[in-house]
């Protein structure tokens, strides 16, 4: 009896460890998948930038990139804004990212309206949870060789030619990727841009006033 005894924890122990294994791959692969699905939502927001300016809900310009906010980690106008509804809005969009590190929540935010009023409230959709940190950085410099980061103050660029995205989760650790800037946006004279861009982009330091809808 002893004999089968033995042979039949040693069977158990053996289902067990395939089992533990099994989670731990089908785990780390669900991990993986969330975190390049994320990656992708950030790649198509930047790859498709637009040099717009916008007014918060106290007037305030807010730079087309605003890597200075209390809220967001990164702040920015993007294109291709779908309507398939044909409402009365632009195809401009205002998007923001924030880390909760108690929550370990990274969070994507859009506004309805590019110049907010008083009462414009961003709307919230969860990324990816387990992050436990999320950075972005800024690139300028020639096309070809990114050698600088970009900072606001900057007046040979409007904007980065590139974005370096880190994020470290719980999971997987730190990964990152670089998203070159699709038509990156270079200041002019007559704060003109290199290509117009919907709705007053080609002044997006005098940004339009819209209602809220």
């Amino acid at each position: 009896m002893s004999i089968f005894a033995t042979l039949g924890l040693g069977a158990y122990k053996m289902l067990q460890t395939v089992a533990d294994s099994h989670e731990r791959v089908r785990s780390s692969a669900d991990a993986f998948t969330g975190l390049n699905l994320a990656y992708s939502i950030i790649q198509r927001d930047f790859n498709q930038f637009a040099p717009r300016a916008v007014r918060d809900e106290y007037g305030e310009v807010l730079p087309t990139i605003d890597f200075e906010n209390e809220d967001f980690i990164i702040q920015f106008t993007r294109r291709g804004w779908r309507n398939p509804a044909g409402r009365q809005r632009s195809r401009l969009q205002r998007v923001a990212y924030s880390l909760d590190f108690e929550e370990e929540t990274l969070t994507r935010h859009f506004w309805k309206v590019l110049d907010r009023a008083e009462d414009s409230e961003p709307i919230s959709q969860l990324l990816l949870d387990g992050v436990t940190d999320f950075r972005v950085t800024g690139f300028s410099g020639d096309e070809s060789v990114i050698e600088r980061e970009f900072i606001l103050e900057d007046e040979e660029a409007a904007a980065p030619l590139a974005m370096e995205v880190v994020i470290s989760t719980n999971g997987l650790g730190e990964s990152y990727r670089l998203f070159q800037m699709v038509e990156p946006y270079l200041a002019e004279s007559g704060g003109e841009s290199r290509n117009e861009a919907d709705n007053n982009a080609a002044n997006p330091d005098k940004p339009d006033v819209q209602d809220e809808r």
